[in-house]
């Protein structure tokens, strides 16, 4: 097992990576207490009913997958299924799925009572590397991404690698997206790693590496007011792609490969980039115009006096924040 803490101004919280954890999951939580388990239809149901089996005393919501599902209109449903079973307010929800499932519940928990704790079970690569620590959770509108929500953090994360044996290749090369973004901006011996080894030979490594660099930003900078913007490399153009295409056409990581490339100024580091975004089969063109996606990125929460805080890669393994104007 390997064991990271995170150190919020909230409170710390751990976060557990080891093969098979769900199959103890009983260790890490009280069995008298009431869990609400939030998940997508998506799931499988093993993962659902581990999880339940260890939990007796729950309630199980689930709600449709995809992007479009961060929305108020399942926000207010979830709660209201919650009230009608009159959960309390020292129950603790259980977020068991990707990104979405993760934002959605964690910002349900945020606000439910004024706050109730709640669980990371991230059963995607890219909720497991990214999405499911730092306590950042929200919702979407239909004018922007991510525009309704809190910095709050989880109570615990447990990452169980396994549990990716089930995605699809697509959904898996999506996480591995978010992975190269951590090496174009911190580690270059990661984006080596990603260039020319095989990450599902060592895949508990490359999970833990990819969390410490969020951990460093995270800690350095948890409300998002200046080094942390650089974990939204390829963030400013890629949110823009994915409302642009009404979350439709690109999942996550998809999007931010071109946001990434989008902004990348160096000519070698771009081909290098595009290289390994190939062997992943993820996206390195798309034909919209910089016009049609200036209205979404206008939207983005990093504008200040009509100003963006773009992140910059010069040199593999180092970022920088580069204030443009409109």
């Amino acid at each position: 097992m390997k064991t990271i803490e995170v150190i919020s101004k909230k409170h710390k919280y751990p976060i557990y990576i080891q093969n098979n954890i769900l199959d103890s999951l009983d260790d890490y939580i009280d069995k008298l207490r009431l869990y609400v388990i939030i998940s997508d239809d998506n799931i499988p149901k093993i993962y659902i009913e581990r999880v339940k089996e260890k939990c007796p005393n729950n309630i199980f919501i689930t709600f449709p997958s995809g992007e479009k599902s961060k929305s108020l209109h399942e926000y207010e449903r979830i709660i209201d299924i919650m009230q009608t079973h009159l959960v309390p307010r020292d129950a603790c929800i259980i977020a068991l799925g990707g990104g979405v499932t993760g934002d959605l519940s964690g910002f349900i928990a945020s606000t439910y009572m004024r706050g109730i704790d709640y669980i990371q079970i991230p059963t995607t690569l890219l909720s497991q590397i990214d999405s499911s620590i730092g306590g950042k959770v929200a919702i979407n509108t239909k004018k922007a991404k991510n525009s309704i929500g809190q910095f709050y953090p989880p109570k615990i994360v447990l990452i169980d690698p396994t549990v990716l044996k089930t995605l699809s290749k697509r959904q898996f090369n999506n996480g591995i997206a978010e992975m190269i973004k951590y090496g174009m901006i911190c580690s270059k011996p990661l984006f080596h790693k990603l260039e020319n080894e095989n990450i599902k030979s060592n895949l508990e490594y490359y999970i833990y590496q990819s969390l410490l660099i969020k951990k460093y930003f995270v800690e350095k900078d948890e409300f998002d007011n200046s080094i942390r913007q650089i974990l939204n490399f390829g963030h400013t153009f890629g949110h823009a792609y994915e409302a642009y295409y009404n979350y439709d056409k690109y999942l996550h990581g998809e999007a931010i490969s071109l946001g990434m490339l989008k902004v990348c100024e160096n000519i070698e580091i771009k081909k290098q980039l595009e290289k390994v975004l190939l062997k992943y089969n993820l996206p390195i063109k798309d034909d919209v115009s910089e016009e049609k996606l200036i209205p979404y990125i206008k939207k983005d929460k990093k504008i200040d006096n009509d100003k963006l805080n773009l992140i910059i890669v010069n040199k593999i393994g180092e970022a920088k924040i580069k204030k443009v104007s409109f």
